[in-house]
């Protein structure tokens, strides 16, 4: 999406070797999750939308805790959220659910069919190798871990659910919850 905004190539991946791997997992999130509204192109349309907005959110957050910076940055687009996520960006991974679904579902199987099951059960095991491999690398020249301990102490966390526990208790009894009165 930058790149199309800028003109020109961005990488803005995390990993060194050319592939970003949510888009892999957002196109085969689509290929499952698009194939039983095939019938339906605006179902489509809108379960893509939601799935990958809430895949691109998550994935954001997930790595801007981690690596403490931001990976992608929608903040040139008028309607945001936190600038991990945009309408334009959502309405694109909808038309690329459209896209998915009706033509690299169909080219993805015909292509599969053709190569031999050597160059597949080779290429299933080297390729998430070669990425694995990447990841750590990369991973671990970047994580900062005093950061991830305070972001996911477990003390932190029982508290906090504590609290949402705690305060929807006062909620129910502000709406006249206590049926004993």
């Amino acid at each position: 999406m930058e790149s199309l905004y800028h003109k020109h190539p961005i990488n803005r991946g995390f990993l060194k070797g050319p592939y970003i791997p949510i888009y892999g997992v957002g196109g085969i999130l689509l290929l499952f999750i698009c194939a039983p509204f095939r019938e339906y192109p605006a179902a489509v349309f809108g379960v893509a939308l939601v799935s990958c907005t809430v895949l691109e959110y998550f994935t954001g957050w997930l790595m801007e805790t981690f690596f403490g910076k931001q990976f992608w940055d929608y903040s040139m687009f008028k309607l945001t959220y936190k600038n991990r996520i945009s309408l334009v960006s959502s309405l694109f991974w909808g038309v690329m659910g459209l896209f998915v679904t009706y033509v690299v579902a169909g080219a993805t199987e015909y292509v599969v069919a053709r190569l031999p099951h050597q160059f597949i059960s080779v290429a299933a095991v080297v390729i998430p190798l070669v990425m694995t491999v990447d990841f750590f690398i990369t991973a671990k020249k970047q994580i900062d871990i005093s950061r991830i301990g305070k972001a996911f102490r477990t003390a932190d966390i029982g508290a906090h659910f504590a609290e949402k526990v705690r305060h929807f208790g006062h909620s129910d009894n502000e709406r006249g919850g206590d049926d004993d009165e």
